[in-house]
């Protein structure tokens, strides 16, 4: 019996120190609540600004515990909201099928790995094949170092919908919009996305997102 409890707790310590060892993406950690209404209003009353997809991208980073993987992914579609000189709204849309693995080439598992995220495991490309941000608010960072803007929107992916506070730098400048967004996280569990990885490479629930807008 003493065996057996000896070995239990072993398994469950490797199991936590496995979990530890995945550290999450770099970045502020952005907490999930529920969906808000967007003021169809105020976005009327706006200049709509068509986002350039060639120009504008997602970049993605995943970890676990053997490591890390980036990539990005190519927006469908896009509009921003400009009134008075701010931006005050506006919608992106993920083309979720467009994921790209950047830290490996065909012989080191590129297609593999792209192939795995888009199966039901993580993002079931084919029956979600987009993902949609709505922005919601858009309030100045005021005394905050290193962002401009904090934007709230609703993010939604695999059919679960939720409101996300995110860290930006926005600019308009001759009417047209440049907005990024330093490294965030947001744990993917929320939306449905809870694939938990080998039992000795466990994926972390944190994934790392970095958001690149151009309108005009």
């Amino acid at each position: 019996m003493k065996t057996l409890f000896r070995s239990l707790f072993f398994m469950m310590a490797l199991g936590f120190f496995a979990a530890s060892c995945s550290e999450a993406p770099k970045g502020e950690k952005v907490d999930a609540q529920e969906a808000k209404n967007v003021d169809a209003e105020k976005a009327a009353e706006a200049k709509t600004l068509a986002v350039d997809v060639a120009s504008s991208k997602v970049e993605w980073v995943g970890s676990k515990v053997s490591g890390s993987h980036n990539g990005d992914m190519k927006l469908q579609s896009g509009e921003l909201q400009v009134k008075d000189g701010q931006l005050v709204g506006g919608t992106f849309v993920l083309d979720m099928a467009s994921i790209n693995v950047l830290d490996l080439d065909e012989e080191s598992g590129k297609a593999k790995l792209e192939g795995h995220l888009k199966n039901n495991d993580f993002f079931e490309v084919e029956k979600f094949p987009t993902a949609t941000f709505t922005i919601t608010s858009v309030s100045a960072a005021e005394g905050e170092e290193g962002v401009t803007h904090r934007i709230e929107g609703n993010l939604k992916m695999r059919d679960i919908e939720k409101s996300v506070t995110i860290p930006a730098n926005v600019n308009i400048t001759d009417g047209a919009v440049q907005a990024t967004t330093p490294q965030f996280t947001i744990k993917r569990s929320v939306w449905g996305i809870d694939y938990s990885g080998m039992e000795d490479n466990l994926i972390n629930d944190e994934m790392g997102l970095k958001v690149t807008l151009a309108a005009k």
